[in-house]
């Protein structure tokens, strides 16, 4: 018989409470087997895994059962609205301001896409829940065309962290959602789309969801378009690079006009294969991606130790040597040599990262590693050129090897520091990891410390691993994003807005116009942004990013 352990955080006494119960009955498991993203044979199997106690199912929501109306009770059903930021789970209870919620009010510019969401707490079985658009028209008739909204059903993927299984949300395209059990939340994301040729103006309509044989509820929506389009910031400016993508296995056009459409302007690859690489680049300029993009092949990875750092040409000692040296300033030149040749979009060679711990490796084990990726880089270094960056994860490996002239460019897996801040302001830095906030930290904070680029974790989704940022439809062909790369998007368009804005003040300047009312309002929020980026900033409201964005949009339409 399949249990599972469930783990509920108790209100009143702040402890941790465990709980047997069947899988089966759990909302979770009920998404997972109704959604259907992950296929049967994969679930036996983690209901077997679960079983066997290797993993285990958590469900906590410490939110009390909402209160239906009597309307809510005939209708079967309770619409609300949560800010799109903060995940939607199937076991999760509505806020009363989130039910209270009863409008969605948005805005964006030509060719910006922009989220309407809303969630379903089902008080019995839904079926064939049809989600309708109506027209949306603004004040002169303009109209927003039935294309410009795309329709998703959010769907559960099992996500692994550790022993406990938890929830990622993937976005699949669907004007109607099949069943929706009891108990179990849905989420809708609509992705609206705003047309190069729409008209300004504030766009009236509802969306309405329908299920069959049930009252329809409809949520007004209002969507201002502002008559104008973000600027693209060139790939010396910002780069957004998802890594370990890039891989032939999947259909590269799509996968390329992909995440395109989601703000992405390259990825970190494997280019040594240089028919591949050619053809691959082939095909990003055909998508239109501007880059950069970053061979990841010839890249040197440490753990604790100086014997288990490891590269493309062994580990320790078969890697830090001479000879290994030597290959790779011919690997690099080869493929420096066919880039030119070919012609390739703007890339860098990633050499290193996570290189030594010394806490744990002791002090000759890390100066032994230190050394080596110098001398890595110094080998690289001959080919001319060739555009280098590493990235670390300690302060002082940053602090050693920011400056080195072997390096193009660098970044730091950590919170920001004074000699980061001193570095960036002298060499191209890159981001490595965001853990709080996909939103704020791919696009104002990117635009607050100038970095250069981006590395977005990891673009594909595996088997129990729901860290990627989209799942491969084997059946349909097609490549599905989760939630988080939509919020990515988000960030990429504050970045957009900022760098927009602050174009067209050097513009009006050079043209003696006075803008420092546009300047003093960029400079407000971006002395707002956080610090930090890979915690919480108590006192920050992420849910005020709307806001900012708004006072930044305003400005640009003054000024253009």
């Amino acid at each position: 018989m399949k249990k599972i352990i469930i783990l509920l955080a108790s209100v009143l006494v702040s402890v941790t409470m465990v709980f047997s119960e069947e899988i089966d009955s759990t909302k979770t498991w009920k998404a997972f087997k109704t959604d259907g993203i992950y296929n049967r044979a994969q679930l036996d199997s983690l209901g077997i895994q679960i079983e066997l106690k290797k993993y285990f199912l958590s469900e906590i929501d410490k939110n009390p059962a909402p209160i239906a109306t009597a309307e809510q009770r005939k209708a079967g059903y309770i619409l609300f609205i949560r800010n799109y930021l903060f995940d939607v789970f199937p076991f999760n209870k509505p806020l009363k301001e989130e039910m209270a919620k009863k409008d969605i009010k948005i805005f964006a510019s030509l060719g910006e896409y922009e989220p309407i969401v809303f969630s379903v707490y089902p008080l019995e079985n839904l079926t064939v829940c049809r989600i309708i658009i109506s027209e949306f028209n603004n004040e002169k008739g303009d109209k927003l065309t039935k294309e410009s909204f795309q329709v998703n059903n959010v769907l559960a993927y099992p996500n692994e962290g550790g022993s406990m299984i938890g929830i990622t949300n993937v976005l699949k395209r669907a004007n109607d959602i099949p069943l929706i059990e009891k108990e179990v939340v849905k989420s809708v994301w609509i992705n609206v789309k705003i047309p190069e040729n729409a008209k300004e103006g504030v766009y009236k309509g509802t969306v309405t969801f329908a299920p069959t044989g049930k009252p329809s509820a409809s949520i007004p929506v209002e969507i201002r378009v502002f008559p104008y389009r973000l600027m693209q910031p060139p790939p010396e400016v910002m780069t957004w690079a998802p890594i370990m993508a890039g891989s032939h296995d999947f259909d590269l056009e799509k996968e390329f006009t992909t995440i395109k459409e989601l703000g992405m302007t390259g990825e970190i690859t494997d280019l040594r294969d240089l028919n591949k690489a050619n053809k691959y680049m082939e095909i990003a300029k055909k998508v239109g991606l501007p880059g950069k993009f970053v061979d990841f092949s010839l890249h040197c990875q440490g753990t604790s130790k100086y014997e288990s750092t490891y590269g493309p040409y062994g580990m320790g000692d078969t890697q830090f040597c001479e000879a290994s040296y030597q290959r790779l300033t011919e690997d690099v030149r080869k493929i420096q040599e066919n880039a030119t040749k070919n012609k390739w979009l703007p890339f860098l060679f990633y050499l290193t990262t996570e290189c030594g711990y010394p806490g744990a490796s002791g002090p000759e084990s890390y100066r032994k590693t230190q050394q080596g990726c110098e001398n890595y880089y110094a080998a690289a270094r001959k080919v001319e050129g060739a555009n280098l960056m590493a990235t670390f994860n300690r302060q002082e490996e940053l602090t050693a090897h920011w400056n080195l002239s072997t390096l193009d460019a660098f970044g730091f897996n950590g919170e920001m520091f004074p000699e980061w801040e001193k570095g960036m302001k002298q060499k191209p830095s890159w981001m490595t990891f965001i853990a709080i906030d996909q939103r704020c930290g791919h696009g104002f904070y990117m635009r607050k410390y100038d970095f250069k680029g981006v590395r977005p974790w990891k673009l594909y989704l595996d088997q129990l691993d729901g860290s990627g940022l989209m799942f491969w439809d084997k059946e349909k062909k097609e490549f599905l994003p989760v939630a988080r790369f939509n919020r990515i998007r988000e960030g990429v368009d504050d970045y957009k807005y900022c760098y927009t804005l602050s174009e067209l003040i050097k513009e009006a300047k050079a043209k003696g116009k006075d803008v420092s009312g546009a300047e003093k309002v960029l400079k407000t929020i971006l002395d707002k942004i956080p610090h930090d980026h890979k915690k919480h900033t108590a006192g920050f409201d992420y849910t005020k990013m709307d806001e900012f964005r708004l006072k930044l949009a305003e400005q640009i339409l003054k000024i253009k």
